[in-house]
Order: structure tokens, then C-alpha cells, then sequence
């Protein structure tokens, strides 16, 4: 036998080394799966504990079942009585819904320019840390507030009725659309903006003429998804005073006319499926045109 041939034979793992590599990798699975089943365990007791800290109790919801099927059976589904109270409040409800439109509608639009402008100052590849960094903090201290609590807070400055709501609109759509335009920006291909900033532009004319145009099509996208978004927010802002459709509904809640709730409800259904129908609508038009450019 050559010499090569020895060392190729010496080089061959022996049926020991195969046994003990297997052995190791056993030992390394056995020991993920202990640390899963550990961590699943630890999750299932934080979960009962706080569903029980809670008073989240299921044998007691089981209970009382029968207090909402009463209500569900015979106040909110009862389909005459359903019927009744729509053609009853149809007017007032339509009126409603239109306002709850048009609160989430001018909120939208009001606040998409000034989340355009911190979404891509927030973007580490347009601008500095010093500038991205605070304006994302601004972006997430913005994000952090519920909607109805700026409600609550614009109805003290506007008083109650639509103008508390747009505001509430507002200040989501910034914080919101903002981080999500911010991140967008920050996932585009560099090689057109190094190949305009060779010329001697600037970071204006590159992110004009370079950066936005990637983005264009995903910025349109995700203002038609948020405007969605705004309309079912807008549609329970009336809860504090806000405007649109959740006023009647709170106050039918409080007089404990459940058919009056239902068609409320039914009317809010109607109102957020149109919205995302004709977003989606909107969305396919602009895919297609994305497409038959190409």
C-alpha cells in the first residue's frame, strides 16, 4: 500500500469517533429540547397565573353563559327587531358612519406628510444618528400613547365632536406611518443613491431622485392599509366624545338597547369592509401598474 493510501486510511473517522460524534450530537439535542420544554413549561405557568391574577376564570364564564346567548338571541340577532331598528336609526346611524369616514379619512391625510418627513429623517441611511436616532425615539414616545387616550386629551383642547377625533387620527397615523416609512427607507438598494451622490448631489436631490422612488409603491401601499386602520380606530373614538359612529353606540350600550348595539355593529361591518375593499382595490391597481412598467 503507498503512502497515500495509508493516509487516507488513518485519516477515516473510526466506527468509535462516528459512535462518540453521535453521541454528542444526542446529548446536544436532548439538551435543546429539555431548555424548550423548560421554556414552554415557565410560559404556561405565566399565563395561568396571570390569566388567574386577573380573574380570568372559564369555569366561571361557562356559567353565565346564558346571559349572553339571551342577549345575543333575543335582542341582537333577532332578525325583525334587527330590522326595525335599522330602518329606525338608519339615518342617524348613516350620518354617523360618513362622520366616522371622514374623521379617519382627513386624520389620514393630515398626518401622512409629516410622517413622511420624520419617517426618512428617522432612517440611519438618510440621515446621521444624531438626527435618526432622536426622531425615532419621538416616533416611538408618539406610538406609545393609545388613540383614545389623545382623544381624551384633544377633547379637553377642541371639545367634543369630530375635531378631537381627526386629532386623535393625527398624532396614530405620525407616530405609526412614520416608524413604518422609516424602516422601509432603510431596506432600499444603495447603488442608485451612490451612483447620483457621485455626481455631487446632495442628500436632497439623492433621496428625490434616488431613494423615494424605491419606495414610492410601499409608501402608497402602507397609507391605504393605515387608512384602514384609522377607520376602525375612528369608528370607537365617539366613545369619549370624539365623534362618528361610537357615540350612538356607547349610548345604546348605556340604555342597554342591544338591538340598537347590534346595528350600530352592523353598520360599523359595513363601513370598515367597504374602506379595505376599495383599499384593496387600490392596492391591485397600483401592483398592476407596477407590473405593466416593468
Amino acid at each position: 500500500m503507498t503512502d497515500k493510501g495509508w493516509r487516507s486510511a488513518s485519516e477515516r473517522p473510526t466506527t468509535g469517533s462516528v459512535g462518540e460524534e453521535f453521541d454528542q450530537i444526542q446529548r446536544r439535542w436532548r439538551r435543546r429540547m429539555t431548555l424548550r420544554i423548560i421554556v414552554l413549561v415557565v410560559l404556561i405557568g405565566v399565563v395561568v397565573l396571570t390569566a388567574r391574577w386577573l380573574g380570568f376564570d372559564l369555569g366561571y364564564l361557562y356559567a353565565h353563559r346564558e346571559n349572553l346567548i339571551d342577549v345575543l338571541l333575543s335582542e341582537m340577532l333577532a332578525p325583525e327587531q334587527l330590522w326595525m331598528q335599522l330602518q329606525g336609526d338608519g339615518p342617524m346611524l348613516g350620518h354617523a358612519a360618513l362622520e366616522t369616514l371622514a374623521i379617519a379619512s382627513l386624520g389620514t391625510a393630515i398626518g401622512l406628510p409629516a410622517a413622511l418627513c420624520l419617517g426618512i429623517l428617522a432612517a440611519a441611511n438618510v440621515t446621521s444618528s444624531q438626527i435618526a436616532t432622536p426622531i425615532r425615539l419621538l416616533l416611538g414616545g408618539i406610538r406609545a400613547v393609545p388613540s383614545m387616550v389623545y382623544a381624551l386629551m384633544f377633547v379637553i383642547l377642541a371639545g367634543l365632536g369630530p375635531v378631537a377625533g381627526i386629532l386623535a387620527v393625527v398624532m396614530g397615523t405620525v407616530g405609526d406611518l412614520g416608524r413604518l416609512f422609516a424602516d422601509e427607507m432603510e431596506e432600499i438598494d444603495e447603488t442608485p443613491v451612490e451612483a447620483i451622490r457621485s455626481s455631487g448631489a446632495g442628500t436632497l436631490a439623492t433621496t428625490i431622485s434616488a431613494r423615494i422612488p424605491q419606495v414610492t409603491t410601499a409608501y402608497v401601499a402602507w397609507t391605504l392599509f393605515y387608512l384602514e386602520i384609522n377607520a376602525r380606530k375612528s369608528a370607537v373614538l365617539g366613545i369619549v366624545g370624539a365623534g362618528g359612529i361610537g357615540y350612538p353606540l356607547i349610548m345604546a350600550f348605556r340604555a342597554r338597547n342591544y338591538t340598537r348595539v347590534m346595528a350600530a355593529i352592523v353598520v360599523i361591518f359595513v363601513l370598515v369592509v367597504g374602506v379595505e375593499s376599495i383599499a384593496n382595490w387600490l392596492r391591485d391597481q397600483l401592483g398592476a401598474e407596477r407590473r405593466a412598467s416593468k
